[in-house]
């Protein structure tokens, strides 16, 4: 069927449909288009599930809350010094670990010293000089050194503060001289 440049009817195909105009510019004479079938029908992919969704989210934040507490907790928050290994360091230093009469109480935050007396034959206790070792190596001041030689046993417990350490002693020619030295909280300015 042609069409007649004077009847405006569009004309009609086999099966009495219209058949659409060709595009302006195209020639008159040629060749109707096939179907644009190029490939066989198929449909559209299945969207992701909402079940998927919250997998992929939940397994995302754990990864990131993961993360973020580990890094947290390498971090120290605490205002609290390092405790003051002095002590240890000076028992340590003059090779008194294991020495009867020298004890490290307190994780190293207090050290208790006793040497012998007169009435301590059956006892091990420290000697003056391995007491003294220890005292040199904290930097007992000269006058706290003379007022514990100079300590008798009608003056009862003395003490004194040097540094960081506070330190109380008593003598007794039968007990001989208790030491008690402390490391001291320090000051919040």
């Amino acid at each position: 069927m042609t069409q007649n440049p004077q009847n405006p009817t569009p004309p009609v195909a086999d099966g009495g449909m219209a058949v659409p105009p060709p595009p302006p510019g195209a020639p008159g004479n040629a060749a109707p288009a096939a179907p644009y079938f190029t490939e066989p029908y198929r449909t559209a992919p299945d969207p992701v599930s909402p079940r998927r969704n919250y997998a992929l989210f939940a397994g995302a934040g754990l990864v990131v809350g993961l993360g973020a507490g580990f890094l947290f907790a390498q971090i120290d928050f605490s205002s609290e010094p390092e405790p003051s290994m002095a002590l240890t360091d000076a028992v340590r230093g003059c090779g008194l670990t294991n020495q009867e009469g020298i004890e490290l109480g307190d994780e190293g935050q207090s050290l208790t010293m006793d040497s012998e007396g007169d009435d301590d034959f059956l006892s091990e206790a420290a000697d003056e000089a391995q007491i003294d070792c220890v005292l040199r190596a904290l930097n007992m001041p000269d006058a706290v050194d003379s007022r514990m030689d100079h300590t008798r046993a009608l003056d009862g417990r003395q003490s004194a503060q040097w540094d960081e350490f506070a330190a109380s002693w008593s003598y007794h020619p039968d007990s001989g001289m208790n030491v008690v030295i402390e490391i001291l909280e320090p000051s919040e300015d």
